[in-house]
């Protein structure tokens, strides 16, 4: 019987896989000239739907821009985008702030009733980095129908440089011997709050998959 090759060729082999980088966006820090409204429009709600546990997830994605809404309140002019909560429940929130190059948007959120009456906020304590995204957790309750998402003025145009451990997975093989290759590294990023970038809202059912005969 043939003798495997050594370890040695299967690492001249290693082929490392190309990761697609997200866009470098610019950090919108002036919207002094966009026109902004005292309240949130409601009709502007976008959909979100919610998944059963353990069942692929459909968040919903947003770009926020320039162009999105804007909103004028005591804590100064926010960008935001309103993701309306269907009923039923409760469901487990999963509210993220994704990084776009050198672009961070800088999140504040607030639950509100059918009304827009705000119920409460989510702390900024509630915001915690898992992986690259900047992400908060929670739970929902019966008389929330809004969450909406605005960027926070006393953030934005502040720098954050983080590091984080990026992990890449190889399958490599010489026909005789095949492996799977973990390497790992330590990534500088250097991003800047800011009124825009790309926030995912998620909503996952604590209701029991339905069992099929």
């Amino acid at each position: 019987m043939r003798a495997g090759r050594p370890v040695s060729l299967l690492v001249a082999m290693l082929v490392t896989g190309c990761a697609t980088a997200p866009p470098d966006v610019a950090p919108l820090l002036d919207i002094s000239g966009v026109g902004c409204s005292g309240t949130i429009n409601l009709s502007a709600a976008l959909p979100t739907t919610p998944t059963v546990e353990g069942a692929t997830e459909k968040p919903s994605v947003v770009s926020i821009t320039a162009l999105s809404p804007c909103i004028e309140d005591k804590v100064g002019r926010s960008l935001y985008a309103l993701f309306a909560l269907p009923d039923g429940g409760p469901y487990t929130v999963s509210l993220s702030s994704v990084p776009l190059g050198r672009s961070l948007f800088a999140p504040r959120a607030r639950l509100l009733d059918a009304q827009g009456g705000v119920l409460h906020e989510l702390p900024a304590s509630s915001f915690l980095f898992r992986g690259t995204n900047l992400t908060a957790l929670y739970r929902s309750h019966p008389d929330e129908r809004y969450l909406v998402v605005t960027s926070d003025p006393s953030s934005v145009g502040k720098p954050l440089q983080r590091l984080h451990e990026a992990v890449q997975s190889t399958y490599v093989s010489t026909g005789y011997v095949s492996a799977v290759i973990y390497t790992g590294s330590d990534i500088a990023t250097n991003t800047t709050w800011a009124h825009n970038g790309e926030v995912v809202v998620g909503l996952v059912s604590d209701s029991p998959k339905p069992k099929h005969e």
